[in-house]
């Protein structure tokens, strides 16, 4: 019996839910919700959901946009000053269009705004725009942090985790710093899954 078998699994799990009737009532709001069968899924599902701020952005669960999402082509200024064209998905994050593309982003805390290691520099009047586009016209106070502890940090630093790929960025050209700062000793370095 699925019921049996979703207590017994909260009942070890949850130590706070170690009453049968706690366990059950958890277990029977669990069951209101059916889950998708694996066979409804396809392996490029992506649901999107609408409206981060107020500037009707589109925001995407998961990978980001699946490879049928519109792109903007978008250049890479990398450290070594040699540059990079990449076509970029509308919906991701510039922390995404980077792993996809093999372009030289680290992202550490893997898109969370918890280190500042996808640090990016932008041209002046696109960050301008992104500003504008923001919630309260700044950076969130987590950003702000995160970017305190950025190498080479500029007026117009960014970090590639919190910026959402735009149609308006068709052209827009983003400068990685010569270094960042990662606080792993052993020289980790994340890979995107």
């Amino acid at each position: 019996n699925n019921k049996t078998a979703i207590h017994t699994m909260l009942h070890r799990l949850i130590p706070s839910a170690r009453t049968t009737a706690s366990c059950k009532r958890l277990a029977s709001n669990f069951h209101r919700r059916p889950f998708p069968s694996s066979k409804s899924l396809s392996a490029h599902h992506r649901a999107p959901t609408t409206i981060i701020h107020n500037n009707n952005q589109i925001r995407w669960h998961g990978d980001g946009p699946g490879p049928d999402a519109p792109t903007v082509n978008i250049t890479f200024v990398n450290p070594d000053d040699s540059e990079s064209k990449i076509s970029a998905r509308v919906g991701e994050t510039l922390l995404q269009t980077c792993h996809r593309t093999g372009i030289e982003m680290e992202g550490a805390c893997e898109g969370v705004c918890a280190c500042s290691t996808c640090h990016v520099v932008l041209e002046q009047e696109l960050y301008d725009q992104c500003l504008d586009g923001m919630e309260d016209g700044a950076l969130s106070e987590d950003e702000e942090d995160m970017l305190d502890m950025a190498f080479g940090l500029t007026h117009t630093s960014r970090l590639g985790c919190q910026i959402t790929v735009t149609e308006n960025m068709e052209g827009s050209v983003f400068t990685l710093p010569k270094a960042t700062r990662n606080f792993y000793v052993d020289g980790h370095k994340p890979t995107p899954h």
